[in-house]
């Protein structure tokens, strides 16, 4: 099977999971998986990802454990300590898909929010970790501005002058939090408002100016 081919994708992914055992057999004799047990081993190993990084601060994670607490932080769920968020009501709930992708968005928008919440993009953030001169993730100053902060999503949607025309032209439809408002949920706050066409436009035009 080549390395290219998505039945190879599929089992190479699958192999990282607990208990797959059963889910690799049944793709390689071509018979039917059970969809609700699988779809509850995926669950639970996101889960235990999140258990895991749950007591970290960005500062202290391993780069690939930040990259996953920044989309948990700005894009998910509240964090995992909050009360309750583990409990066996929560954990039970069948898992909804985000709303971007439950409503009729361009698909060129809906790539564009599913490229900055899995941070394929290339702000200084991200770009700078996979650099061969990688600095370290306090050192991925904004280039753009005099802020002298670190080039992140948040920096580039919010706050940084140099996006300053591109946020303007969608003030109208849009709540942008102030700088000192929510704290750490404040991306996902602007994220999460009801104008998912304007926050959708707004990403894939600042994404725009970093080819």
């Amino acid at each position: 099977m080549q390395s290219d081919a998505w039945t190879y994708q599929v089992l190479h992914a699958l192999q990282d999971l607990p208990t797959s055992q059963q889910f690799l057999d049944a793709i390689r004799s071509r018979q039917t998986i059970n969809l609700g047990q699988y779809e509850l081993t995926l669950r639970e190993h996101i889960i235990g990802g999140w258990r895991d990084i749950d007591i970290l601060i960005p500062h202290e994670a391993h780069h690939s454990s930040r990259i996953m607490r920044t989309y948990h932080t700005h894009f998910g769920v509240p964090s995992g300590k909050t009360s309750g968020w583990w409990d066996d009501r929560k954990r039970n709930q069948k898992p909804v898909l985000p709303l971007y992708l439950r409503l009729d968005i361009p698909s060129n928008l809906s790539r564009a929010l599913s490229c900055l919440r899995l941070s394929g993009h290339n702000f200084l953030v991200q770009k700078m970790r996979h650099d061969k001169n990688r600095r370290p993730y306090e050192l991925r100053i904004c280039d753009r501005c005099d802020w002298h902060t670190i080039q992140d999503e948040e920096h580039i949607l919010l706050d940084c002058p140099h996006e300053y025309l591109v946020r303007l032209s969608t003030q109208q439809q849009l709540v942008f939090p102030t700088q000192f408002e929510d704290g750490p949920a404040r991306l996902r706050t602007f994220m999460n408002q009801p104008d998912i066409f304007g926050v959708a436009s707004l990403v894939a035009k600042c994404l725009a100016l970093f080819p």
